[in-house]
């Protein structure tokens, strides 16, 4: 059956949609993004208990931990992005998913999701060196890479040009969208720096206070774990109903499902 919603969408509408799907499986998006970050809690809960010394010491051993946890981290993220995408786009059709469903889809598509997310971040970054602007329209051509990699399961280089085709005469309107999904997932992660400053402030002299107190970095990094697992979910909703508005008005998907779901009736 055809999802009822596959269907060229206003931009308001991507994100009223987003805000629907958070809202309505918000246990399963948020379990799936908190899980495999428990680790890395752990680890910064543990920091107090071995971070000793001066400052610039414990500032040193924050560094230091932060590059142990690199190698878990970051295909962690991977991983969650990579379960969140599948997940939205099974209950965006229409479909039943889970959390072990999503984590299964992410841990098949890990690696190819690994190579694109490098060559765009690559691509990006050399652009954004170039006068910024070149950057910002790699992002805006790039913006489906993710979905691309996971739904449709396709390989990293595949990934670029198919994101760049769907972006194809519409960057003004990916830009407004990757725009407001930004701004609205940064605004709980600006309250709790904007929190800490006042705790570090509260505490002594800036840095050097916050390093005084590991604790202090501790819940700093525990709040930002959970400030993500909340808003990773909503940003990837937004990307999958983006993802989607771009197949249906460049590709007619609504219509081709529809024909599909016409033909397995007969």
């Amino acid at each position: 059956m055809l999802p009822a919603q596959l269907r060229p969408l206003t931009l308001g509408e991507i994100l009223d949609g987003a805000f629907a799907l958070y809202r309505r499986h918000f246990g399963t998006l948020f379990l799936t993004a908190v899980l495999p970050m428990l680790p890395v809690v752990a680890f910064w809960a543990a920091f107090p208990l071995f971070a000793r010394g001066n400052p610039e010491q414990v500032a040193e051993l924050a560094n230091l931990g932060g590059w142990l946890l690199a190698p878990y981290t970051i295909p962690a993220t991977l991983l969650i992005w990579g379960a969140l995408l599948h997940q939205l786009s099974r209950v965006y059709l229409g479909s039943p998913t889970s959390i072990r469903e999503g984590y299964h889809r992410g841990v098949r598509r890990l690696l190819p999701l690994l190579g694109a997310t490098l060559l765009a971040a690559v691509l990006i970054g050399f652009g954004l060196i170039l006068l910024v602007i070149p950057g910002i329209l790699l992002l805006i051509m790039f913006f489906a890479v993710g979905p691309v990699v996971v739904i449709e399961g396709r390989g990293p280089i595949e990934a670029l040009g198919r994101s760049r085709e769907l972006a194809r005469g519409a960057w003004g309107r990916i830009f407004g969208v990757l725009v407001l999904l930004f701004l609205i997932t940064a605004l709980p992660t600006f309250a709790l720096t904007a929190a800490m400053g006042v705790g570090v402030a509260a505490s002594g002299s800036g840095a050097i206070a916050a390093m005084e107190s590991p604790w202090l970095f501790t819940a700093f990094q525990a709040f930002s774990v959970l400030i993500s697992a909340l808003t990773t979910p909503f940003m990837s909703a937004g990307l999958v109903l983006l993802y989607y508005d771009r197949r249906v008005r460049s590709e007619a998907l609504d219509v081709e499902l529809a024909a599909e779901g016409l033909a397995s009736a007969q």
